[in-house]
């Protein structure tokens, strides 16, 4: 926060530990931040702040335990089947369920952002989500994430263990010389939330096996 009040350019800005409104009145005005993390109580107090290009404005529950995670967080099944029946869990960013979850221990869930979860996990999640500010993607077993950008030719095909989901996150590109056949052989199934470059003769097979598209495929030309 410069001299004049102004809080800018921040992809978090954590309020939590606000305790009145007189703990926000050095605040002039908030620009450029991607999320602001604020008890319950106070987010009426946002109003009388110059607010703009705030991504999302998140309220913490007031009077409850909460257990706050922000950023990219990966939990495993056994974090939530132990958590405290008491407790609130709250993720702020990106949350990666590992493995299979049956049962979960957190009195709720609370999402601001993207979950990914296995479709498995579906059932014992979604009793427990009562808030989700974003986009839940419940995803097929073992897949390969694509977050930064990858090329994908025969040869890696080839040198696939077994069958494979991918969940492209990112950039895919198919090179040219990859067959339909090695893709039906190795790859089960797409997630896409990025996008996918390939040779013409193979975008109607991506689409057929792409099962969950928030992006979108086009030709590498």
């Amino acid at each position: 926060m410069n001299a004049k009040g102004e809080i800018r350019d921040m992809g978090l800005l954590d309020l939590r530990s606000a305790k009145s409104a007189e703990d926000l009145a050095g605040i002039s005005s908030i620009k450029d931040v991607g999320a602001v993390l604020i008890p319950d109580f106070l987010v009426s107090e946002l109003t009388k702040i110059d607010i703009s290009d705030v991504g999302s404005i998140i309220p913490i529950p007031h009077g409850t335990k909460v257990n706050c995670m922000v950023g990219e967080v990966t939990l495993n099944a056994a974090t939530l089947v132990n958590g405290d029946p008491e407790t609130t869990l709250l993720i702020a960013g990106q949350a990666f369920i590992e493995g299979e979850v049956n049962t979960i221990g957190y009195k709720e869930i609370q999402v601001f952002g993207q979950l990914f979860a296995s479709r498995k996990s579906q059932q014992a999640i979604g009793a427990k989500l009562t808030q989700m500010t974003g986009q839940n993607f419940y995803l097929p077993d073992d897949p390969r994430f694509v977050r930064g950008h990858m090329d994908i030719g025969n040869e890696f095909l080839e040198l696939l263990p077994g069958p494979t989901a991918f969940v492209v996150m990112g950039s895919l590109r198919f090179e040219p010389g990859v067959t339909k056949e090695a893709i039906k052989s190795k790859i089960t199934e797409i997630v896409l939330m990025g996008e996918i470059k390939a040779p013409r003769e193979l975008l109607p097979l991506l689409e057929v096996i792409t099962k969950e598209k928030m992006g979108q495929i086009v030709a590498d030309e």
